[in-house]
C-alpha cells in the first residue's frame, strides 16, 4: 500500500510540475509574415519564384509580375511567426490591381504585438536609359533615401520613377549589421546618406567593427557596401556569401563604361595570416544572364560567384592602382573616375529584346569585406553615378 501511495504521489506531482511548465512557456511575441504564396495568379504573368520569402523586419512586400501584366483581385496566402494571426485572414480575396496595394495587420501569439504590412502586385525595376528607349545614359545620384520601413534605423536608397513609385533596387548588407547593432542610429550603419554629395546628398560607406557578437561567429567587420540587387538576411550568419544577391533586370544597350565620383580615406589591416595589407575600396559592374529553374525562379549572382560565374557576359572592374585617397576625407574633394567593361561573352541583341539580361554595380569600403577582412574606418564616399552604353 505504501508503494502504491508513493506511486500516486510522484506522479501527482509530476503532473503538477508538467503543467506548471507548460502555463509558464511565454507565448511568442513575433508578429512577421515569413512567407507569401498567391494560388490564383496566373502564371503567364508570373515574375519569378511562386513563394516569396520577405526579409525579416521589412513592412513592404511586393510580388513581383511581368511588365506588362495586369491583376485584379488575388487570394494571398500567408505563413507568420508561430502562433500569430493576420487581418483581413490568409486566402482573403481582395482588390490588388492599385499601387497602393493592400494593408495587413499581424498580431503576435501573446496579442501583445502588431505589425502593419503592405503587400503590393508589380512589375519588377527594369533599368532603362533617362531619357527613353534611345538613351545611352543611366543616372544614379543617390538623392532618395529614407528610414528602413521596419525594425531598425538605417537607410535605403531608392529610384523614384515618374509615378512616384519607389523602386529599392539599391541593397546593402545593413540588414545583418542590424542582428550585432540594432538599436544604433544610421549614421553608425556601415552604409548611410549624407548630405554632403556632389549636388545634394551621397552614399557614405564605412567599414565597421561587428563587437563582440561578430567576433564570435568569426564576422570581425562589416564593409560598407551598396549594390543593384537585394540582400537576403536569412543567409546572412549561416552562409554570408550568398546574402547578397547580385542584379536588377536590363533592358539597355550593351554597357561600355561606368563613371563616378568618389572620396575614399583608409589603412592597413591584417589579413588571416597576420600579414599587413593595405586596405582599398572595392567597385565593380557585371552584366550577366541569370539561370532560371523549372519553376520559374530566378537565380541572382552572390558574393561567391559575382566575378566569376559563367553566364557573366560583360564586367568592369576598379584597377587599385587608380584610387586617389585622402588624407581627411572631410575636406577632400570628389574625384571623377571610370571603370571600362570587358567581354566574357557575346552580347546578343534579341536575348536584350527577350529580358534576358540583368545588371549590378557595386560599390564597397574594403576590398576583402566579403571574408570579413579590412580596416575598421575604411571609408568610401561616393555619387553620381552614370552607366554608359553603346
Amino acid at each position: 500500500m505504501k508503494s502504491l501511495y508513493k506511486f500516486f504521489s510522484i506522479s501527482l506531482v509530476s503532473s503538477l510540475l508538467l503543467c506548471a511548465c507548460i502555463q509558464d512557456e511565454p507565448l511568442n511575441m513575433e508578429a512577421d509574415i515569413l512567407e507569401v504564396n498567391v494560388p490564383d495568379l496566373p502564371e503567364n504573368i508570373r515574375f519569378g519564384t511562386e513563394r516569396i520569402k520577405p526579409d525579416k523586419g521589412t513592412n513592404q512586400i511586393e510580388i513581383l509580375i511581368k511588365a506588362n501584366g495586369k491583376v485584379g483581385e488575388l487570394s494571398p496566402e500567408f505563413i507568420l511567426t508561430e502562433g500569430a494571426t493576420i487581418s483581413p485572414a490568409s486566402g482573403t480575396t481582395l482588390d490588388f490591381s492599385g499601387f497602393n496595394g493592400q494593408k495587413y495587420t499581424v498580431t503576435s501569439e501573446n496579442r501583445k504585438w502588431t505589425k502593419e504590412y503592405t503587400v503590393r502586385v508589380v512589375p519588377p525595376y527594369i533599368m532603362t536609359a533617362d531619357n527613353g528607349g534611345n538613351g545611352k545614359t543611366k543616372s544614379f545620384g543617390f538623392n532618395h533615401y529614407q528610414k528602413f520601413d521596419g525594425d531598425y534605423n538605417f537607410h535605403e536608397f531608392y529610384e523614384e520613377a515618374a509615378s512616384g513609385r519607389k523602386d529599392f533596387i539599391w541593397g546593402s548588407g545593413n540588414l545583418g549589421f542590424a542582428l550585432t547593432n540594432k538599436n544604433t542610429q544610421a549614421e553608425n550603419y556601415p552604409t548611410f546618406a549624407i548630405a554632403e554629395g556632389k549636388s545634394g546628398s551621397a552614399a557614405c560607406l564605412v567599414t565597421r567593427s561587428t563587437g563582440l557578437f561578430g567576433a564570435m561567429v568569426g564576422m570581425p567587420i562589416a564593409t560598407g557596401n551598396l549594390f543593384l540587387g537585394s540582400f537576403d538576411v536569412s543567409q546572412a550568419i549561416k552562409t554570408p556569401l550568398l546574402a547578397t544577391q547580385f542584379g536588377v533586370p536590363y533592358m539597355m544597350n550593351e554597357p561600355v563604361e561606368v563613371q563616378f565620383l568618389y572620396k575614399f580615406q583608409g589603412g592597413t589591416f591584417k589579413d588571416k595570416n597576420g600579414v599587413e595589407q593595405q586596405d582599398y575600396p572595392s567597385i565593380y559592374a557585371v552584366l550577366f544572364e541569370p539561370e532560371v529553374t523549372g519553376d520559374g525562379e530566378i537565380i541572382l549572382l552572390n558574393g561567391e560567384n559575382v566575378r566569376t560565374a559563367s553566364n557573366i557576359i560583360s564586367i568592369a572592374e576598379l584597377d587599385t592602382a587608380q584610387i586617389i585617397r585622402s588624407k581627411d576625407i572631410a575636406t577632400a574633394e570628389f574625384t571623377q573616375c571610370s571603370i571600362q567593361f570587358v567581354l566574357r561573352k557575346a552580347f546578343d541583341a534579341q536575348k536584350l529584346a527577350n529580358g534576358n539580361y540583368y545588371i549590378t554595380i557595386v560599390f564597397a569600403s574594403s576590398c576583402r569585406g566579403e571574408y570579413f577582412e579590412g580596416f575598421v574606418g575604411n571609408t568610401l564616399i561616393v555619387d553620381e553615378v552614370i552607366l554608359i552604353t553603346k
